[in-house]
């Protein structure tokens, strides 16, 4: 892929006020403009910092300014990056300054398109750019910097030479059949295949893993009418997001909101309270509730420590998976009508009130605590992104049918099938790292990018 050989500006910072933004220029006049914005007479020393003064509109700020001498920058270009206080306003008009002497504005993702085009980094490094950029939970960070560490792309890598290997051995047989010599025994080049393919299948395992890091936890508030569901999510949520009334049955859809609870990333929902009804629209949220508990990863339970438990409450805890439930006792604040024993010694009960806000952060805690078993960490090697997943999963399946065709052959497959499934999982894992992939493709990836990244 090509790029435009001129020169992009962008604001690198986030949107608003800060202590200090960042203003960065790629191209070959990246040297030249930042020194026309400055005033600067010297050549820049790479990698050093400057202080020096830029001009902003009518005016002059305070300002480091760092260059970054091609190819050893983030780009792959010469790289400018003007430090300055965090205006909003003033970084505009830094902006508007280099587009004056020739730089244009950058597109969402185009300094990381460069890096990638330039060789710094692969796709996958550079998709894990964005999803550090966008992470919000300690996993999700540990995730993204393994991978643009290059975990993740040398273990593809280690692959992709091995399948390489194999295609170069096989196609040198068939290139010579008149010699009677096979660069390599069928049978053991079917047993190297299945041995990749058993390395391949480590990188696309843990699905549910990779959703968890990803999406989070999906964390569903159940139980019958009236028992505090709603009050219970908005404690935990930590604002007014369902609807509280004293009417059975307010809630009939799903309510969901994201939120961190003690670093691990959680989908909190809030469901239709469980009940016989004949009313067609509370049926429908019913049946949703019952769904959604049936996936989740936790389940918080909820019943009425104030009033005897019912045959509502009686059928829910029938339908429990006690294993991803925690019994939640609310109105604590009330006096109690049944023992907390009642449910059995063998169930997690959690005493709340969730209209004093008493026990809901012990609850938080001992939430915190299943989802670190649930969390199983690992995260170096995980692949979340679900483009990523899907051509690895390609990738293995062309390795898994050689294999399956060697063993209905009795171990040895013709060079060329064997080959055609070889070069199919090489184009998946090409298409990964970025080695062969569709300009299209690429431009939709990068456009989900922020500008100035």
């Amino acid at each position: 892929m090509e790029i435009a050989a001129d020169t992009i500006v962008a604001v690198a910072t986030p949107p608003g006020h800060g202590g200090v933004g960042v203003v960065r220029l790629s191209g070959p006049e990246a040297a030249a403009i930042g020194a026309a914005l400055t005033g600067h007479a010297k050549a820049w020393r790479p990698r050093h910092v400057t202080r020096t003064h830029v001009t902003a509109g009518a005016s002059r700020a305070d300002a480091l300014v760092t260059f970054f001498a091609a190819p050893a920058s983030y780009t792959g270009e010469d790289v400018i990056e003007i430090a300055a206080h965090g205006n909003p306003v003033l970084l505009a008009s830094v902006v508007d300054g280099a587009v004056a002497l020739g730089a244009r504005l950058a597109r969402p993702g185009e300094f990381t398109l460069r890096a990638f085009v330039h060789g710094k980094l692969d796709l996958v490094q550079a998709e894990a750019v964005r999803d550090l950029v966008d992470a919000v939970s300690p996993a999700q960070v540990r995730t993204a910097s393994g991978q643009l560490g290059g975990g993740l792309s040398s273990a593809i890598q280690r692959v992709a030479e091995e399948l390489r290997g194999l295609e170069t051995l096989l196609e040198a047989s068939v290139d010579f059949p008149d010699e009677g010599y096979r660069f390599i025994d069928p049978q053991e080049a079917n047993a190297r295949v299945e041995s990749v393919g058993n390395r391949m299948r480590a990188l696309v395992a843990g699905d549910a893993q990779a959703a968890l890091v990803r999406d989070g936890a999906t964390v569903v508030v159940a139980g019958a009418p009236n028992v505090g569901k709603s009050s219970l999510f908005n404690a935990l949520v930590g604002t007014d997001r369902a609807i509280v009334t004293p009417v059975p049955g307010t809630t009939r859809d799903l309510v969901s909101e994201r939120l961190l609870v003690d670093g691990h990333l959680v989908r909190l929902v809030d469901s239709a309270g469980r009940r016989a009804t004949s009313d067609v629209v509370e049926a429908e949220g019913i049946r949703r509730a019952a769904a959604a508990a049936e996936s989740a990863d936790v389940v918080l339970l909820v019943l009425d420590g104030s009033r005897l438990l019912d045959d509502d409450d009686r059928a829910v805890i029938a339908a429990a998976d006690r294993a991803r439930t925690v019994m939640v006792v609310n109105k604590a604040d009330l006096p109690q009508v049944w023992p907390g024993d009642a449910l059995g010694a063998s169930i997690e009960i959690a005493f709340v009130s969730a209209r004093t806000g008493d026990g809901v952060a012990a609850l938080a805690r001992r939430l915190a605590t299943r989802l670190a078993r649930v969390d199983t960490g690992g995260e170096d090697l995980l692949v979340t992104n679900r483009r990523q997943r899907s051509l690895l999963a390609d990738a293995l399946a062309c390795v898994d049918h050689a294999t399956a065709e060697a063993g209905a052959r009795g171990g040895s497959l013709p060079e060329e099938f064997l080959m055609a499934d070889i070069r199919g999982a090489l184009a998946a894992l090409e298409e990964v790292t970025g080695r062969r992939t569709r300009e299209d493709v690429l431009a939709d990836i990068f456009a989900t990018f922020c500008i100035g990244k």
